[in-house]
């Protein structure tokens, strides 16, 4: 069993109590921000009982500022549950926030219809100005590489309008006791005619990442000829995994249909909880919310794990966006603040998906939490170094794999076939056509 998840770096949030509770609390504020973020997506200052044990983000900014600055500001944080509703949302005028935290796909839309405002970035040099010195400092260089890489429009780099935020893939959360790793370890599985298939899975009712199961379906073989050890190979597979031209769009309402028979049906949300209540036994999940389901398991004495389909999947990056118009100062004031490490580890501990931010804090959370003990049987030595930058190797309880540590740091080898998902463009119109047809 995993250890527990824990709370090691609260008293670094805590440390901003010693401001004045009478000014922090005040009714009168000096400069106002509002945060349009994901539902459960930061740290809210309680343990997994909901029981308060200090500041929320929010709180410690709130008071950090008012140290720092000697200006209350107030941070009006709302929350959105698709990447599409926010958009509509804004677009109606119901909120006018100064941060977003939209899927890549979303970013790129945006920033290619000229909505965003960039944040303090120069690309010759893939730095930020000194308000966002953390990032810097702290960014996974694996995640800079691979987020900067990404181009707009325009040709400029993702990073000039978006700060990485959480990342992570998407796979099947399932239970072993029904479902080995290999039967589930391809999107296949989808489609199987086995009679121990049916109504056992659930897909996200999101257009975007449902769409992506039909894809490797579609040009399963296609991708399988793919040269794996080519430099290329990542690209080539991004081409077909984003395709959406008028026959791919048709093939792929084809197949979606196909699935009826072992779909037990759509969520976005609750399948977090379904999967580990046993209503389905394999749940199309965001590798956060699979971490979510494992831990809430374990307290019921019930054990699920993650698999990653072999053919390949989605990497998704969430990131802090500023709308026109926002403010541009207090925005990057809070994107650096969430990106120093000891604020990082309080989001990621709090809601299981994969931060970008490295730093000695970050690889003392991982050890604390996923090392293997002592007394463990057998382990696997896994090598992080890409991803932090630094030596990075832990040893891991070999019973353990495939589970939680899994989730949230894949293989560098997995990653590779791992494509981000890129806007629809002119060709939007005809897919959310195609979801309605699945749908209905």
């Amino acid at each position: 069993m995993i250890k527990k998840r824990i709370t090691l770096f609260a008293s670094a949030l805590l440390a901003f109590g010693s401001v004045s509770c009478l000014a922090a609390c005040a009714s009168n504020y000096d400069e106002k921000l509002t945060v349009y973020n994901w539902e459960d997506y930061i740290y809210e200052g309680v343990d997994e009982d909901g029981n308060p044990i200090g500041d929320s983000t929010i709180k410690a900014f709130e008071k950090y500022y008012l140290e720092k600055t000697g200006k209350r500001v107030k941070v009006d944080y709302q929350t959105f549950s698709t990447n599409e509703d926010m958009k509509k949302q804004i677009e109606l005028g119901a909120i006018k926030p100064d941060l977003i935290c939209p899927s890549d796909y979303m970013i790129q839309k945006m920033a290619n219809d000229g909505l965003l405002e960039p944040f303090s970035y120069n690309e010759k040099t893939d730095k930020y100005a000194e308000s966002l010195s953390n990032w810097d400092t702290y960014g996974s260089p694996y995640i800079r590489e691979r987020f900067a890489n990404e181009k707009l429009n325009d040709g400029s780099s993702f990073l000039k309008y978006a700060v990485p935020y959480f990342w992570g893939t998407m796979g099947f959360t399932y239970d072993p006791t029904y479902f080995t790793a290999e039967e589930v370890g391809t999107w296949e599985a989808l489609w199987s005619s086995e009679s121990k298939y049916a109504k056992q899975f659930s897909l996200k009712d999101s257009m975007r990442d449902t769409y992506v199961t039909a894809i490797f379906h579609v040009y399963h073989d296609e991708i399988a000829a793919l040269d794996d050890t080519a430099e290329d190979f990542t690209r080539k597979l991004s081409a077909i995994f984003n395709r959406c031209d008028d026959e791919t769009i048709s093939k792929v309402e084809a197949a979606l249909k196909a699935t009826s028979k072992n779909v037990y049906g759509f969520e976005v949300d609750e399948g977090k909880d379904e999967i580990v209540k046993g209503t389905y036994h394999a749940n199309l999940a965001w590798s956060g919310d699979a971490v979510y389901a494992m831990d809430n398991a374990e307290e019921s004495n019930k054990t699920l794990c993650y698999a990653l389909p072999e053919e390949g999947s989605n990497v998704w990056f969430d990131g802090w966006v500023m709308p026109k118009g926002a403010n541009k100062a207090l925005a990057e004031e809070f994107v650096n603040f969430i990106c120093a490490p000891e604020n990082a580890v309080l989001c990621m501990d709090a809601v299981g998906y994969t931060s970008p931010i490295v730093g000695d804090a970050m690889w003392e959370y991982v050890q604390e939490t996923y090392a293997a003990d002592d007394d463990a049987e057998q382990t696997d030595e896994v090598d992080l170094s890409f991803y932090f930058g630094k030596e990075a190797k832990i040893k891991v309880d070999a019973e353990e794999r495939g589970r939680q540590f899994d989730a949230q740091y894949p293989t560098e080898e997995a990653l590779k076939r791992c494509c981000l998902m890129k806007d629809f463009g002119d060709q939007q119109t005809k897919v959310e056509k195609m979801w309605g047809e699945v749908k209905a």
